[in-house]
């Protein structure tokens, strides 16, 4: 009996090793159009809700749910303390929070006729340093250079071709502080939100492309180029004075000469006092 148990036995063996045998080459190297072979499927195929899709779930079957009323975003990680590893979620939960008008809208409150109150200067939270100037320079470039130009001139290379002249950086108006076009936080607010006159949206926002921190070093960028032509070239660290004069010349031997003024008209002889003139005499028309 213990002969057939065995045999038996072997029997299954050889059986279960075919069959493992045969199911390995049907899931592997097998080309098929059905769906391959799940022995343990465990979330393989779970139900996922896509952007825009519809669901019987909600009353109105929409997939994608519209933020409760009230809710402020305070962070995608959990933080606790001044750990070193969290400083980044700390900084993008302050980002989300945004709390603090001036540096968020540019804004401090409302003048009484109802117009922005634009902040004079850089909010002191916002630290001017090199490396926001430099991030200022690599996003004006992205993004204004185009129209305004690399020096700010409003003569980039679409503002050349647009139907009116853009504005010149570097006109009083938007140096002096006292007017509301001189002040950072019109700059600011216009990066943000553009400018529209009159219905006419004369530049586009471009909130979508800079936040505020970028926004602001945009603005720090604008003021260092307006300084940029007003410091004496004495005053330019001597590591860099020899390559910019030779900058300087290269730019002043491109530039065209302006053409000569023409001499003046020799002036009519003058006529004898009893010649004829072809003015009518006596008041005629």
């Amino acid at each position: 009996m213990n002969k057939h148990i065995k045999t038996a036995g072997s029997t299954l063996a050889i059986a279960a090793g075919l069959f493992a045998a045969l199911g390995a080459q049907g899931c592997r190297g097998d080309r098929s159009d059905k769906p391959p072979r799940q022995f343990f499927p465990d979330m393989d195929d779970q139900p996922r809700w896509k952007p825009q899709g519809e669901t019987p779930f909600y009353a109105n079957k929409r997939m994608m749910r519209e933020t409760p009323a009230n809710v402020v975003a305070f962070g995608r990680v959990g933080i606790t303390g001044d750990q070193t590893w969290g400083k980044p979620w700390a900084e993008q939960r302050v980002g989300l929070l945004r709390d603090g008008e001036a540096v968020y809208l540019g804004t401090a409150g409302v003048n009484p006729d109802g117009t922005p109150k634009y902040v004079d200067r850089i909010p002191s939270s916002i630290e001017v340093t090199p490396d926001l100037i430099k991030l200022g320079q690599i996003k004006f470039n992205i993004y204004c250079s185009v129209c305004h130009g690399f020096d700010g001139s409003g003569k980039g290379m679409v503002g050349q071709s647009w139907s009116y002249a853009l504005p010149n950086f570097f006109d009083p108006k938007y140096k002096d502080a006292t007017q509301y076009t001189g002040k950072d936080g019109y700059i600011f607010h216009t990066i943000r939100n553009g400018v529209t006159t009159n219905g006419e949206q004369k530049m586009p926002p471009y909130a979508h492309a800079l936040n505020e921190k970028q926004a602001w070093a945009v603005v720090a960028y604008f003021r260092t180029l307006q300084e940029s032509r007003s410091v004496p070239l004495s005053e330019v660290p001597e590591s860099e004075r020899a390559a910019l004069e030779k900058a300087l010349r290269a730019a002043a031997a491109a530039t065209p000469a302006a053409p000569a003024t023409p001499a003046p008209a020799p002036a009519a002889p003058a006529l004898p006092a009893n010649h004829p003139t072809n003015q009518p005499q006596g008041g005629g028309k």
